[in-house]
């Protein structure tokens, strides 16, 4: 699971992303694009693939590439970070579950 880190100031102009990680100093600028997947956070690579193909009519396979390109370049930069995968929650179902 892909999550923005919290130092991280938001500046949004509509069609494009500003962020500023403060702790760092670092500045970067994000297309549609980038806006959208940044939007689709928190979210597994798969989540922000498909958030960017059903945005911009995109193949899956597609979107989910340039979902991890983005990803792992922000990553460096300290933008984003990968946090714990929720816990599966086991259904209760049947007579012992009580």
């Amino acid at each position: 699971m892909w999550e923005t880190d919290p130092e991280v100031l938001v500046t949004d102009l509509g069609d494009e992303l500003i962020l500023m990680h403060a702790g760092r100093s670092l500045m970067y600028s994000l297309n549609a694009t980038g806006r959208a997947a940044w939007l689709a956070l928190p979210a597994t690579t798969q989540g922000v693939g498909a958030a960017l193909s059903a945005a911009f009519q995109v193949p899956a396979a597609q979107a989910e590439q340039d979902a991890h390109t983005l990803l792992v370049d922000l990553a460096t930069q300290g933008m984003v970070r990968q946090g714990l995968e929720p816990e599966p929650r086991e259904l209760a179902v049947g007579p012992e579950s009580k």
